[in-house]
């Protein structure tokens, strides 16, 4: 396994590491995260590119203090730098963005203040929304969601619902997934949205005239999302359906009724 793919392997255990059992704060910043995020501000200068190994390394190594407990001021410090990553420095191109990647899940254990730079990166025409950068983009959207961030639901909806890629309609929807443990009003909400869309393009795709260009991009749609929506969907209502008739149905009935 290469080094890149070691880090990139470590660095998502950790991620899910912290997830789960997020540490207490110590009451003193650490002197070595200000000497590992000069480390990190270099590897991302390097005019030659030839760094972005050691920067992941570094990340790795500052998500496990975070994982282990980080001063506010310390996680404050970790969020800029990550936000370093994206936004300074020579643009990487879209096939070599493993350090992106490496910042974005960083990014995704950050709470609020790492929802901010995730938003920004989307919203950016750093990263254009391009077929090149698509890829990348999702990671941006799918770890948003990791970040729990209530105040992002609408966002990630309206991308869920009219994102004009079908690939970013697909991440959106699977990180909407992550608010399964937020209350029943926004989980409802979240998939009330959901099935608006769902219900237009299913009612589309079962057009079967070959001629229609209309019903054969909603079945194009259906074939990528599908699969990500009906998970988020099942895990915002503890429900397992696979067609939108039996989900719309399901919930037509108990939108009302408190929910699990």
């Amino acid at each position: 396994m290469s080094f890149r793919r070691h880090s990139l392997t470590f660095l998502l255990f950790a991620t899910a590491l912290f997830a789960q059992d997020p540490a207490k704060a110590p009451d003193k910043q650490d002197k070595e995260v200000a000497e590992k995020l000069t480390l990190l501000k270099k590897a991302v200068a390097d005019k030659k590119r030839e760094r972005d190994a050691e920067g992941i390394q570094v990340i790795d190594h500052l998500l496990t203090k975070l994982n282990a407990g980080m001063h506010d001021k310390d996680k404050q410090a970790f969020v800029k730098g990550l936000d370093d990553v994206l936004f300074s420095g020579r643009l990487r191109d879209p096939e070599s963005t493993s350090l992106y990647v490496a910042a974005a899940a960083a990014l995704g254990q950050c709470g609020q203040e790492g929802a901010k730079v995730l938003h920004k990166a989307i919203k950016d025409e750093r990263f254009p929304n391009k077929p090149a950068w698509i890829s990348m983009r999702e990671q941006f959207v799918k770890n948003l969601g990791k970040t729990h961030d209530e105040s992002m639901v609408d966002f990630l909806c309206d991308m869920a619902r009219t994102n004009p890629q079908d690939a970013m309609m697909g991440a959106a929807g699977e990180a909407l997934g992550n608010f399964e443990d937020s209350k029943d009003a926004l989980r409802k909400k979240i998939v009330g949205d959901l099935l608006v869309r769902y219900g237009e393009l299913d009612q589309l795709a079962s057009v079967l005239d070959s001629g229609n260009i209309a019903a054969q991009n909603a079945r194009n749609t259906m074939a990528v999302i599908s699969e990500k929506w009906n998970t988020t969907l099942s895990k915002l209502t503890r429900q397992d359906f696979r067609k939108f008739t039996e989900w719309n149905a399901w919930y037509n009935k108990n939108k009302g009724s408190a929910w699990k």
